[in-house]
C-alpha cells in the first residue's frame, strides 16, 4: 500500500499554492500580456511558446508534490525541471521587455494605417543582440546551478563547448544576421515598404526583418513568404514606396498596333497617310489620359502627364510603349492597400485605354498575316488555275 503524506509546514503550502496561482494567471492572460508589451507586431509564436512552458511548470511541479506526497525518493529531478522551465520562461520574457524597450529607445517610429509603430534600426538591434548574449550566459549559468553541475563552469566546460559551438557553425548563421544588420543600417528598406525583387514578378510588403530571415507579403495573392537575409540582400530590390524623382513610380503598359496602309506610288501621300496614323495614336493616348485624370479612384500622378513612343516595329505589327507614373505607395502592412496602388491602378488604365481606342476608332489589335507559298514546278496545269499568287492577307 502506498504511503501518502504530505509533510508541508503552512509557509510552504503558501509558496507552492502562490506558484500556481501566479501560473495559471500567466497561462490564461499570455495572450493580453504579450500584445500589450509589444503591440502591432505578430506574436502568434511567442504565445504558443509562452503557453506551452506554463502549462509544462504546472505539471512538472503538479508530478513534485505528487511524488513528495507518496514518499518516493526521485532527487528532486521534477521540481528542477520546472525551475529549468521557469528560467526559459523567464529568460524569454525578459528578452522581450527589453526588445520592447530598446526598440522605443533607439529604434524608429513609423505610422501604418493611422498606427505609430515601433521598427528595429541598427542600433536597437546591435544592442538586442548584446543583451540576448548576456540573458544567454546567466540562463545558462542558473540553470547550472539548479541542476548542481558546476564542474560545467570550468574552462573545459559547458561554455568552452558553447563557444566552439558558435565559431564552428558561424558560417551558416553570421552571414544573415550581418545580412540583417545591413538591410536596417542602410535605411532604405523598412517594415511596410512595396518592394519587387529582382527574378520574381509578384510585389512584396516587407513585414519584418529578423536576425536571420525576413518575411514578405505577397500583395498579389496574399501569400506570406520567407526569405533568408543573405539571399534577400544579394538580390537586385527596387523599393516602391521610395521613389527616385517627384513625378511618381513610372510604369509602363505596351500595345501592338497593325501598321498603316502606305501601298501608294507617291512618297507624298505615303508620308500624308504616316502623319494621320501618328495623329490618330496621339488622340487615342491623350484622351484615354483625360479620361484617366477625370477618374478619382486612380492613384496616377495628374500633374504628370502620359507619355507614349514607338518602342519596335516588327514583322506585323506597330508596339507602342505608354507610360504612366503613380503616386508613391503608402507604407502600409495591408495587402489590398499596396494592391490598390501598385496593380489595380494599371489594369484601370489599360481598360482606359480600350475605351479610348473605341472613342477614337483606333483598333488595339495585331493583324493576322497569312503567307501563302508554292512551287509551280511541282504543281499540275490544273493546280495552277486554283492556287492565286501569293499575297498578304489582313484579317479585321
Amino acid at each position: 500500500m502506498i504511503d501518502i503524506h504530505l509533510n508541508f509546514s503552512q509557509y510552504e503550502w503558501i509558496i507552492h499554492g502562490a506558484i500556481f496561482a501566479f501560473n495559471l494567471l500567466l497561462l490564461f492572460f499570455a495572450k493580453p500580456i504579450i500584445e500589450r508589451l509589444d503591440p502591432g507586431q505578430d506574436h502568434t509564436l511567442s504565445i504558443r511558446l509562452f503557453i506551452t512552458i506554463n502549462i509544462l511548470f504546472l505539471a512538472l511541479h503538479a508530478s513534485d508534490i505528487i511524488l513528495m506526497a507518496i514518499n518516493i525518493d526521485y532527487q528532486n529531478a521534477f521540481i528542477k525541471l520546472a525551475y529549468s522551465a521557469f528560467t526559459l520562461y523567464a529568460g524569454i520574457l525578459i528578452f522581450k521587455l527589453g526588445s520592447v524597450f530598446f526598440r522605443k529607445r533607439f529604434g524608429t517610429s513609423k505610422k501604418f494605417d493611422s498606427e505609430t509603430i515601433y521598427l528595429d534600426s541598427y542600433s536597437s538591434r546591435v544592442v538586442g543582440i548584446i543583451f540576448l548574449a548576456v540573458i544567454f550566459i546567466f540562463s545558462t549559468y542558473t540553470l547550472i546551478k539548479i541542476w548542481e553541475m558546476d564542474s560545467l563552469l570550468e574552462t573545459t566546460g559547458i561554455f568552452g563547448i558553447i563557444i566552439g559551438f558558435i565559431a564552428l557553425t558561424s558560417n551558416v548563421w553570421a552571414p544573415d544576421v550581418l545580412s540583417g544588420l545591413i538591410i536596417l543600417n542602410a535605411q532604405i528598406l523598412e517594415d511596410g515598404d512595396v518592394v519587387v525583387i529582382d527574378g520574381y514578378e509578384d510585389e512584396y510588403i516587407i513585414h519584418k526583418v529578423s536576425f536571420i530571415y525576413t518575411i514578405l507579403y505577397d500583395i498579389r495573392n496574399n501569400h506570406r513568404t520567407f526569405i533568408r537575409n543573405k539571399r534577400f540582400i544579394e538580390s537586385k530590390i527596387d523599393n516602391l514606396s521610395r521613389i527616385a524623382s517627384t513625378d511618381g513610380i513610372r510604369k509602363s503598359l505596351t500595345y501592338k498596333i497593325g501598321y498603316p496602309t502606305l501601298n501608294s506610288q507617291h512618297a507624298q501621300e505615303r508620308t500624308d497617310n504616316l502623319k494621320i496614323f501618328t495623329q490618330r495614336i496621339n488622340k487615342l493616348f491623350s484622351t484615354a489620359n483625360e479620361m484617366a485624370i477625370e477618374q478619382t479612384d486612380l492613384n496616377i500622378k495628374e500633374e504628370s502627364p502620359f507619355e507614349w513612343h514607338l518602342t519596335n516595329t516588327g514583322d506585323y505589327a506597330l508596339e507602342y510603349t505608354l507610360f504612366i507614373y503613380l503616386d508613391a505607395i503608402p507604407s502600409t502592412k495591408v495587402t489590398a492597400t499596396a494592391r490598390k496602388h501598385a496593380v489595380s491602378s494599371l489594369f484601370k488604365v489599360n481598360a482606359i485605354v480600350l475605351e479610348a481606342s473605341a472613342i477614337t476608332g483606333l483598333e488595339l489589335q495585331t493583324p493576322d498575316l497569312l503567307q501563302l507559298t508554292h512551287q509551280r514546278e511541282a504543281l499540275t496545269p490544273k493546280h495552277r488555275q486554283t492556287i492565286t499568287p501569293s499575297l498578304p492577307y489582313q484579317k479585321d
